[in-house]
């Protein structure tokens, strides 16, 4: 397959398979690289961030460059938007990617495959000693486990749920669910009230993290084949979901309809929330009445299983011209005090990569949490899941048309239009065919 068809293959798929690419040689006999006496000036590239974040930014920047003066970084900022893979698949193509670069899971794996990343453990050795281990040893993407990719930020996923539903159902406001399997048992006795749902029912955010929580194998071991129609737990999630439609469970057009269920958490009818920990922040600030009802949970997973890392992540593009500069800012700008000024000076409610700025987060959160019960909750369970995650890599292959074929054919069993095992069947063969023109 040509380079050209193999961009349009990646386009289709809606996410970045540089497989056709040149690779760069350079990726192969990378030697540990001296920064030490760095000069020059780079391109970093981050997603969305100068909008909400500039002046935290430029900051950071004025430090570095004042800590290492005949420096300069150039800050750039690309929308994360639809069209941000396709961005990111051009500047590629054409030469012009940043010298560091800024972006999620599904992009750096692509990114990997077409060699355009230089390999962290060759050019900064033992660098990746400062992440939490289950993370960093999960996210090598390279060949043999090779990392290409600093873990920066994430959101761990939260149980976001109303209390007073919870009493109307005669569950325990003070006890949300600890697995999947409790989840669906306490969505149907929220069901049978007849007066409120419990669950979302489009599942574009939460569906991969939900099989992960069940324990599904979605892919086989070597990334070539969605494998989960015949996975016991897929069919008993479909089921479920089926089941919690035809009971008024789910709200009738809620699959189709937005992706976030806030709205609808907000206006009191829905038993649980959008699951990124932000969420609380945005309960508080639209429905103060809702926010004293708010409880907060660990996300469901079952027995034996790791919550799921899904963030973003800082990578030196393997052809920079500036290859001790690129380093030695992608190095700083992960490194625990920085990870920590950014997760909690930053603004947002995110959490860090790195072991020592999670567990002086831990200790020592942004004053607004420390004040506020419900965030200081929030922040308790979210950093206690950031401990024990890992990156789900099926998750990173589920994106773009390949989540959508996923989804809109589990909403056509939702509905009763197909079988539970159809629908997963009919999901299964699209995603392949999507997965195939990827890889061939």
């Amino acid at each position: 397959m040509t380079t050209r068809r193999r961009a349009f293959a990646l386009v289709l798929a809606g996410s970045l398979a540089l497989t056709g690419l040149t690779a760069c040689s350079s990726s192969e006999d990378e030697k540990p690289v001296d920064t030490s006496k760095a000069q020059g000036e780079i391109t970093w590239m981050t997603q969305s961030l100068q909008k909400d974040f500039g002046d935290f930014f430029r900051e950071r920047i004025a430090k570095f460059e004042k800590e290492n003066p005949g420096t300069k970084i150039n800050w750039v900022d690309e929308s994360g938007g639809p069209e941000f893979d396709q961005k990111m698949m051009q500047q590629a193509v054409n030469g012009k990617m940043a010298d560091v670069i800024n972006v999620p899971s599904p992009t750096i794996l692509a990114l990997t495959k077409a060699d355009q990343l230089l390999d962290l453990d060759k050019a900064l050795p033992e660098s990746g000693k400062r992440f939490i281990p289950d993370i960093w040893k999960s996210v090598g993407m390279g060949k043999d486990g090779a990392h290409t990719a600093f873990p920066w930020y994430f959101s761990p996923f939260v149980t976001t749920y109303n209390k007073q539903v919870f009493r109307a159902a005669g569950l325990d406001e003070n006890t949300p669910p600890k697995t999947m399997d409790e989840m669906f048992e306490f969505s149907h006795k929220i069901a049978k009230t007849g007066e409120y749902n419990a669950l979302w029912g489009n599942a574009n955010w939460y569906l991969i993290s939900q099989w992960h929580g069940m324990g599904v194998k979605i892919m086989n071991d070597e990334g070539t084949e969605f494998t989960f129609a015949k996975d016991p737990n897929a069919l008993k999630w479909m089921n479920e979901m089926i089941s919690l439609y035809k009971d008024g469970g789910i709200p009738k057009d809620s699959l189709t309809g937005e992706l976030d269920p806030g709205k609808e958490y907000l206006n009191g009818r829905l038993a649980f929330g959008t699951p990124n920990p932000g969420f609380i922040r945005n309960i508080k600030k639209n429905n103060p009445e809702v926010y004293k009802q708010t409880g907060v949970g660990s996300y469901p997973i079952n027995p034996g299983l790791k919550y799921e890392f899904s963030g973003q992540f800082i990578a030196v593009n393997a052809k920079t011209k500036n290859k001790a500069l690129a380093l030695k800012w992608a190095d700083y700008i992960t490194s625990a005090e920085e990870e920590l000024a950014w997760t909690r000076d930053g603004g947002a409610v995110i959490f860090p990569g790195a072991t020592e700025a999670l567990d002086n987060l831990i200790k020592n959160p942004p004053e607004a949490v420390a004040k506020d019960p419900v965030f200081k909750q929030t922040y308790e369970v979210a950093a206690k899941e950031a401990k024990n995650s890992e990156a789900f890599k099926a998750s990173f292959y589920v994106t773009g048309q390949v989540k959508n074929a996923l989804v809109e054919n589990v909403n056509k069993g939702i509905r009763g239009e197909v079988s539970a095992e159809q629908a997963l069947e009919n999901a299964q063969k699209e995603m392949n065919e999507l997965l195939s023109a990827l890889n061939n």
